[in-house]
């Protein structure tokens, strides 16, 4: 009930303000710049995900929007939400006590990053307190909030432990001023401060700066080729050790789990037996708590396969768990790929919407590091908008699909780790503090002395017990 206009959408009109779009019978809607388009389903019925097809499209297309999730049958719009939250918008939940059907709700408050749960009423106040919160941080100008930006950061590496000074401005910027406008503040040096004297909050920007958009099979394509031009090879090619993968920054599970159910197929289709590994890591350790249950909405349902859900996973009901044997591949586990040597001996690393984060002199450190971990001739899989192009450690082997060959280099020393921690400076006969000759030492010299500074006391036993 509303004096505004109400338009069912029927082609691709222009948004205007103060209108309502509905969406028509038996099609989905995407945002296409400043239009709203209406277009038939791809997927049968009983596969569809409206409403995450639309926030994907919202957060594709406009960036730091807002979603809003109300009541509803099912899990649609909680793979969206993420992307939503990814751009830098704002994500509203009606509270599931208050909606006739709860379960949507509940299942978009389950992937973390709604930041505001009410019933209809709070929601409505909540949304116009951000909108001009919004309005407010938009006018700010960015020189003037730079040295705010360098204190914010400083005192999320004093809370956390973690460095994010290599990290993109904008994309700091970006989660900054969404943590700004969720709690209401438009004064960068009033937020500097709050995450100063908060933990509470610089945790909550810790998790916002860590937050990855992931799915199964996500940009299906670049799988396809995957598949074909380097796990083909790689299980044909297995040796003593089977298959070693690292899937790094794995955020919820999805792509190390896809990376798995390749390799399955592939020894299956082959009719062999292979050890499977699939190292998975992140820093998120409530992402990793998700990944290592390995149970997601029935969504996924529009990006894996009806054969691939028979034969991975058990279906719940309302949720999707994988199986023992896929499981049973993937190892998770906390690490700062910055800060901590990488995985060894690996056929294949999946590094996919980490580097387009980071600036490019720690992009080129970290692919010295994964052509380090790599087997000779392994292969690098990055994300659509990533390169190694520039890297004279890799080939490109579909420059499309982003997969890269490790080019064999006749001397492998471990390169210096580009966060790595800071030890006591000692000072040599010259006067001159011991870590500003570090470059000019063997690494297994530094990683010894760092060790005997650094490190509790330990002992290496092999497998006779020597």
């Amino acid at each position: 009930c509303t004096n505004m206009g109400v338009h069912q959408v029927t082609d691709t009109p222009e948004l205007r303000p103060n209108c309502v779009y509905v969406i028509p019978p038996d099609q989905e809607l995407v945002i296409e710049g400043d239009c709203v388009h209406a277009r038939d389903f791809a997927e049968p019925r009983g596969l569809r995900a409206p409403v995450d097809v639309f926030f994907r499209s919202v957060a594709a297309g406009r960036g730091d929007g807002m979603a809003v999730v109300l009541t509803g049958a099912g899990a649609d719009g909680s793979i969206g939400v993420k992307a939503i939250h990814e751009g830098g918008g704002v994500v509203f939940a009606q509270e599931p006590s208050e909606a006739e059907f709860s379960a949507m709700p509940q299942n978009a408050i389950a992937t973390g990053v709604v930041s505001f749960i009410a019933p209809i009423a709070g929601l409505a106040e909540r949304i116009t307190e951000v909108a001009k919160s919004k309005e407010a941080v938009r006018s700010l100008d960015e020189d003037d909030t730079a040295n705010d930006l360098r204190r914010i950061i400083a005192f999320l590496r004093t809370r956390t432990g973690h460095d994010f000074s290599s990290y993109k401005r904008a994309t700091v910027m970006r989660r900054v001023l969404r943590r700004m406008q969720v709690c209401r503040i438009d004064n960068p040096a009033e937020y500097a401060e709050l995450v100063r004297s908060t933990p509470e909050e610089a945790q909550e920007l810790f998790g916002d700066l860590l937050i990855s958009v992931t799915q199964f099979f996500r940009d299906e394509d670049s799988y396809k080729a995957l598949a074909q031009k380097a796990i083909q090879r790689i299980i044909e090619q297995v040796g003593d050790d089977g298959v070693r993968a690292w899937s790094v920054g794995c955020a919820t599970g999805e792509e190390a789990y896809s990376l798995a159910i390749l390799f399955l197929e592939e020894a299956e289709r082959r009719k062999v037996k292979v050890p499977i590994q699939v190292f998975a890591s992140d820093l998120d350790e409530g992402a990793l708590g998700t990944a290592r249950e390995g149970r997601y909405p029935r969504t996924i349902e529009a990006d894996v396969s009806a054969e691939r859900l028979e034969h991975y996973f058990i279906d719940e009901g309302t949720h999707y768990r994988v199986r023992k044997e896929l499981r049973d591949v993937v190892l998770f586990a906390s690490h700062s790929v910055l800060k901590e040597p990488p995985f060894m001996r690996l056929d294949l690393i999946s590094c996919r919407n980490l580097m387009i984060y980071l600036e490019r002199s720690l992009q080129e450190q970290l692919l010295t590091l994964f052509h380090y971990g790599l087997n000779p001739h392994g292969v690098l899989f990055l994300g659509s908008a990533e390169t190694a192009d520039s890297s004279d450690c890799f080939s490109s082997l579909d420059r499309l699909a982003r997969i890269y060959q490790a080019i064999p280099q006749t001397r492998r020393h471990m390169p210096t780790l580009p966060q790595s921690g800071p030890f006591p400076a000692h000072g040599s006969k010259d006067g001159a503090p011991e870590h500003h000759r570090d470059r000019h030492r063997a690494p297994m010299e530094q990683h010894t002395e760092a060790l005997e500074q650094a490190a509790p006391p330990s002992v290496l036993v092999d497998a006779r017990h020597q």
